[in-house]
């Protein structure tokens, strides 16, 4: 159990650092993104969210799943020769893939114009290009994390996303206030950081054979398909807006809705999957991974519920303050999407923990059920609720992503349902006192269920104690 604590320990202090690092970034992009937001203005913010979710769309899907295969079998090689074949292979099949679609999309964009929307015909050279860019970023990204670099790859993507986005509010001021400015200045910055990349991990490269190892192969198509899902989830809500509604500002109008929930999933949650991969598949984590993947659901989902909460309760003047009256119509938007900020933190550690048992086919199946429930949602709620719409959708998909996940946990995980269920009617309690009588009792209300409900104890202040406290030399 010693041994256990420690290693818990270890964990906590390294994953703290690199949480610590990146969000001090993100705080930097978050700042510049509220300049841009207010200058901006509705209509020009949407047409830059629309081809910026497209480019972090599909440039992740180019890149081919290699950069969870990489985080994943670089740590458990011991020959760096091993090492340097898989980044090899990687790189070199995602220049291939980006080649002939590139020059496919480049050809056949003239005569179907007309179906590619104008904010993309604009930039269709810089926007193949920026794709190709994004894609080696991931598998870089996927590189240093396989390597135990988390810390290093945070310095570098912060810097590059800081630096263009300052670019992008001098331009603005200047005068382009559209929204290619931002886009370009970011693809400038983006362009740099990768040269200087390619140059740090050549070292890892060769020309080779692009004969796959079957087990690494088949661990990469399947979390491919998986990914692309997954992205696409997080690219209908916006692409069905512009669709089914035809106007940029209710693209805004959403957008800025979720930007805070968005912003705190990717500092405070995305990052989580990082770390926790790398120990959950490291021999010397292996045994504790069970108990690790128990406890942090279970604390992650209490505490992204009360940010949830807290937001919740304080939408309308986080909305105006930050964005402006221009933006109201994004307040019931925050309301609603802060509330899946609990869902995104309950299931954190699900992603890294399946894969680090080599099942990546149940993320699979769970995106499958996912993207439907999302698509379908969105159809019906996106004509009568517009930018509302797919903030509700969000939450009624990922509730359903939760169940699904929990249906493939073991018999002995009997637990997660409870807190789980628990959980949830806490938030609903909280919720409906809100509703019904007051937005700032949501948080206090939901505090009380959970101490009724016996969710949270003073073995778990023990448990988080021996989680947090340092390992003693």
């Amino acid at each position: 159990m010693a041994n256990n604590s420690s290693f818990y320990s270890r964990i906590a202090y390294s994953t703290g650092k690199y949480m610590a690092l990146k969000n001090v970034f993100m705080v930097i992009t978050g700042l510049f993104g509220i300049f841009i937001v207010r200058l901006l203005g509705p209509y020009e913010y949407g047409r830059y969210s629309l081809v910026w979710q497209l480019i972090g769309t599909i440039g992740p899907i180019v890149s081919l799943g290699w950069m969870t295969s990489l985080s994943k079998f670089i740590p458990e090689k011991t020959d760096p020769r091993e090492k340097s074949l898989i980044f090899s292979q990687s790189a070199s099949s995602v220049m291939l893939v980006w080649l002939v679609s590139g020059t496919l999309f480049m050809v056949l964009s003239i005569p179907l114009s007309k179906f590619i929307p104008v904010e993309i015909r604009n930039i269709k050279l810089m926007f193949v290009s920026f794709i190709l860019i994004t894609a080696l970023f991931n598998i870089s990204e996927g590189m240093f994390r396989g390597l135990g670099k988390f810390n290093e790859f945070t310095i570098v993507d912060g810097l590059r996303s800081n630096l263009g986005n300052a670019l992008a509010i001098i331009l603005i001021v200047l005068g382009l206030r559209t929204y290619n400015t931002i886009i370009f200045s970011n693809f400038v910055f983006s362009a740099v950081f990768i040269i200087g990349l390619a140059v740090y991990l050549k070292k890892h490269f060769h020309f080779t054979s692009l004969k796959i190892d079957p087990a690494i192969a088949k661990f990469t198509l399947t979390v491919f398909a998986g990914q692309i899902l997954f992205l696409m989830m997080y690219t209908i809500d916006f692409v069905l807006l512009r669709i089914l509604l035809k106007d940029p500002s209710q693209i805004g109008f959403y957008s800025t809705g979720i930007r805070i929930p968005n912003m705190l999933q990717t500092m405070l949650i995305t990052p989580l999957s990082i770390p926790f991969l790398y120990y959950f598949s490291h021999n010397e984590g292996q045994p504790a991974r069970d108990r690790i993947f128990e406890l942090g659901t279970k604390y992650l989902g209490l505490a992204f519920a009360l940010i949830a909460l807290f937001i919740f309760s304080f939408s309308r003047e986080i909305i105006l303050v930050l964005f402006g009256s221009a933006y109201s119509s994004s307040i019931h938007v925050l309301r609603i999407s802060a509330l899946s900020l609990f869902l995104l933190g309950f299931t954190a550690l699900f992603t890294p923990y399946f894969n680090s048992i080599n099942r990546p086919s149940v993320m699979l199946i769970v995106s499958c059920i996912t993207f439907a429930s999302l698509f379908a949602s969105n159809r019906l709620l996106i004509p009568g609720f517009k930018s509302l719409g797919p903030a509700i959708s969000t939450i009624i998909s990922l509730s359903i992503q939760t169940t699904v996940f929990m249906f493939f946990l073991p018999a002995s995980k009997a637990n997660f349902f409870k807190n789980f269920i628990l959980t949830i009617f806490g938030i609903s309690i909280a919720v409906c006192s809100g509703i019904f009588i007051h937005s700032f009792l949501a948080l206090p209300v939901f505090i009380i269920t959970v101490i009724a409900a016996r969710l949270f104890t003073m073995k778990d202040i023990e448990n988080l104690k021996k989680i947090i406290r340092k390992k003693e030399d």
